[in-house]
């Protein structure tokens, strides 16, 4: 029984550090253009499960979140949303941050980010239409 047990110890722990080395960490950023580089590698590979994944705030299902991506990638002007925002920073005095929307520089896709303790983190990808 005691070798059956240890055996069923390690088996756990080996199974938890597994799912947690794969589940991976939701992504934080100290800087808008390390963000904007991030997602748009993720968009270049159609990595829209990584984008998904990521959203820390996004009440909708992943099906619904993947389309909003999708919808986001096929509508990029310039495919590169570094290029559309080169100028921008996280603001220094605020908590959260929109891009886009509202028919602005990305038609009606909304990309939300939070500040979470020191780093930013996507909030969600979402259309207002």
């Amino acid at each position: 029984l005691a070798n059956h047990m240890k055996t069923i110890h390690a088996f756990l722990i080996f199974t938890l550090l597994t799912t947690i080395s794969w589940a991976g960490e939701i992504p934080k950023f100290d800087s808008l253009e390390k963000f904007l580089s991030w997602a748009d590698a993720k968009l270049a590979a159609d990595d829209y499960e990584a984008l998904s994944a990521a959203q820390i705030a996004n009440k909708d299902t992943k099906d619904t979140r993947i389309i909003y991506i999708k919808k986001l990638d096929d509508d990029l002007p310039n495919g590169s949303l570094s290029k559309i925002f080169k100028d921008r920073v996280f603001p220094a005095d605020k908590n959260q941050m929109k891009l886009g929307g509202h028919n602005k520089e990305l038609g009606h896709c909304h990309i939300d980010l939070v500040r979470v303790g020191g780093y930013w983190q996507l909030a969600k990808i979402w259309q207002c239409r």
